[in-house]
């Protein structure tokens, strides 16, 4: 397995080059709003995703060695979790793109990851997918080339991105295949791709009739790897990072709407604390995980992403409450509620004054 034969059919899209850590979140930031907006015409989701293709963010995880920056993996958590504030559907295409791209640093080959970094500082897109079964597809050979065939639900609005990343089982083993988006035998359910602006998308559904894969696209872990392997835990921490950011987006609506209670706001405004640091020393694990050597580093990531998602999820369940009152479980001494009113003030009032956020 040497370099990938086949050539991108996509156009060329002249995508910013983000050159700092704050770039890209100012960036992720302008493109949340961008996305959270108001529908209006057909196809302006399309017109959108070009604006994210050229925005340069597919390629801020991009290693120093091909051409990228690199950022930290809790930058990328940040990234996600800004963008789910406006947009589930952004959120979901960031992460599975990062997630990707991991895949191929963590088990790609070196003519793989050359050529897809390199499309990724370009602009182009990874998506992945899962089969409908939930099991890995099976990759038949002919006696000259694989095939494959079945249904896959894949990020949202998959039909734009350069490939979708897939399980697959050749020879007894369960390994990935980076399949391009516009290989014959692809074909996309939905005639179109409308996203509501803010709200989740469906999984976009893709039938696969005799696709010709190639064997230079087949991404393989070596043992244990893909359990407890970086790019596992890279997708609990951005799933994490999704979760806190629809909080994020719940609270902020509280406080249009004029949420009042300071308590209240209090209480899910130290959750949301809470699991941003959690986050935080989880990303920090996996860029550990990403140079060192021992099992023990991806054992720490694996572990502190799996807890990572546990909060984030909690967060969810306070915020789909509306983070009106405090869970019955939850019992807090009068010291901590005088501290949390006093913090839900803070946070009332500053958002009543349109206080900036502290970045």
């Amino acid at each position: 397995m040497g370099t990938i034969s086949s050539t991108l059919d996509h156009p060329s899209r002249p995508a910013a080059v983000i050159g700092t850590e704050d770039e890209a979140l100012t960036i992720i930031r302008a493109l949340a709003d961008v996305f959270g907006g108001a529908a209006s015409e057909p196809g302006t989701a399309e017109l959108r995703l070009e604006l994210l293709s050229r925005s340069g963010l597919f390629g801020i995880s991009v290693p120093t060695d091909n051409g990228g920056i690199d950022v930290s993996n809790t930058v990328l958590a940040t990234v996600c979790c800004e963008a789910a504030a406006r947009s589930a559907p952004l959120a979901e295409i960031l992460a599975a793109h990062f997630v990707g791209l991991e895949c191929l640093r963590s088990h790609g080959t070196e003519g793989q990851r050359k050529t897809v970094f390199a499309a990724a500082l370009a602009g182009a897109r990874v998506a992945r997918g899962a089969a409908r079964s939930g099991e890995a597809l099976p990759l038949v050979s002919n006696g000259v080339v694989l095939r494959l065939g079945g249904e896959v639900f894949c990020t949202p609005c998959a039909r734009h991105a350069d490939w979708m990343l897939l399980p697959v089982q050749t020879g007894g083993r369960a390994v990935k295949l980076l399949l391009p988006v516009r290989s014959e035998g692809v074909h996309f359910v939905a005639n179109t791709c409308e996203p509501a602006p803010g709200a989740a998308q469906a999984a976009e559904h893709v039938l696969l009739k005799d696709v010709a894969a190639e064997p230079d696209f087949l991404l393989q872990a070596t043992g244990d790897a893909a359990s407890v392997g970086v790019p596992r835990s890279l997708s609990l921490l951005l799933e994490a990072a999704c979760r806190l950011g629809a909080a994020r987006g719940v609270l902020e609506r509280l406080l249009d709407a004029g949420a009042s209670d300071p308590l209240a706001v209090g209480l899910f405004t130290s959750r949301l604390a809470a699991t941003e640091a959690i986050i935080a020393d989880a990303g920090r694990a996996i860029d550990a995980a990403q140079i060192g050597l021992a099992d023990q580093h991806r054992i720490n990531a694996f572990q502190a992403s799996a807890s990572a998602l546990a909060s984030a999820q909690a967060v969810a369940h306070v915020a789909a409450s509306a983070g009106q009152e405090p869970p019955a479980d939850v019992q807090l001494t009068a010291q901590a509620m005088e501290a949390l009113e006093q913090s839900g003030r803070i946070t009332i009032d500053a958002h009543r004054n349109g206080a900036p956020r502290d970045d």
